[in-house]
C-alpha cells in the first residue's frame, strides 16, 4: 500500500503533467477585447457586470446567480460572466482552458483574502496568462480598517508569489463612486479597448494599402 507521501508525489506529478498539456491547449480566438469575470460565488461578479455596462443585464443577488459562461456586450468589449465554481476547474478542463486563454483581460473578484480563489489564480500563473485582483465589496470593510485590510492583502500577494498579477483595485461594484480606483480600473479598461480598435484600423488600413 502506497503512503501519504507516495500519493502525495504522485499526484503532483498528475498536475505536472496536466498543466504541460493545458500550456498546450490552443485558445478561442475572438475579435476585439474580451474581459473574463471571474470569482465565488457573491463576490459581485454580476454586479460588476451591470455597474460597467451601466444597466441592469445579469442578474444578482444571493448565493450563485450565473449558471453558465454568459456574454454581455458592452462599448468596445465583451465582458464574460462566469459560475462562481470556477476555482474548482482543472488544468483537465480544455474547453474551459481554450475560453480563459482567448481572454484580453481577465478580472479575479475576491472579497476577503486571495485564498478565496487561489487555485485559478495558481491556474493563470502555470499558464503564463495576465490577471488582475479585484477587491470587491470593499464599503463592507470599516473605514478605519481599510488601510490594515489592504495591507494585508498585499502581503498575502507576495506570500504566495502571484506570478502573473498585473493590478490590485480595491472598490466597490454596487458604489462605482465610492472609491477612486473603480474609474481607475475604468479607464484601464477602457483603454485597452482603445488599443484594440487602433490595432484594428491599423490592419484594416495596411490591407486597403495593399489592395
Amino acid at each position: 500500500m502506497k503512503s501519504f507521501d507516495d500519493i502525495l508525489k504522485d499526484e503532483k506529478r498528475r498536475q505536472k503533467a496536466l498543466a504541460k498539456l493545458a500550456r498546450k491547449t490552443g485558445s478561442i480566438k475572438r475579435q476585439g477585447n474580451n474581459i473574463g469575470i471571474f470569482g465565488l460565488a457573491s463576490t459581485g461578479k454580476s454586479t460588476m457586470v451591470n455597474s460597467l455596462l451601466g444597466k441592469t443585464v445579469a442578474e444578482t443577488g444571493v448565493g450563485e446567480t450565473t449558471k453558465e459562461i454568459t456574454e454581455y456586450h458592452g462599448m468596445g468589449y465583451t465582458l464574460w460572466d462566469t459560475p462562481g465554481r470556477n476555482d474548482e476547474l482543472s488544468y483537465s478542463n480544455e474547453k474551459y482552458i481554450s475560453f480563459i486563454k482567448g481572454l484580453t483581460r481577465r478580472l479575479i473578484l475576491i472579497q476577503y483574502t486571495i485564498k478565496e480563489n487561489l487555485n485559478l489564480i495558481r491556474l493563470f500563473d502555470d499558464l503564463g496568462l495576465g490577471y488582475d485582483i479585484v477587491v470587491n465589496k470593499f464599503d463592507d470593510i470599516d473605514e478605519d480598517e481599510q488601510s490594515q485590510f489592504q495591507y494585508q492583502i498585499q502581503r498575502e500577494i507576495e506570500l504566495y508569489q502571484l506570478k502573473q498579477k498585473k493590478n490590485i483595485f480595491f472598490l466597490s461594484a454596487k458604489y462605482p463612486k465610492m472609491f477612486p480606483d473603480w474609474l481607475q480600473m475604468v479607464n484601464y479598461l477602457t483603454e485597452e479597448c482603445l488599443d484594440y480598435e487602433d490595432s484594428n484600423t491599423s490592419s484594416s488600413s495596411d490591407t486597403d494599402d495593399d489592395n
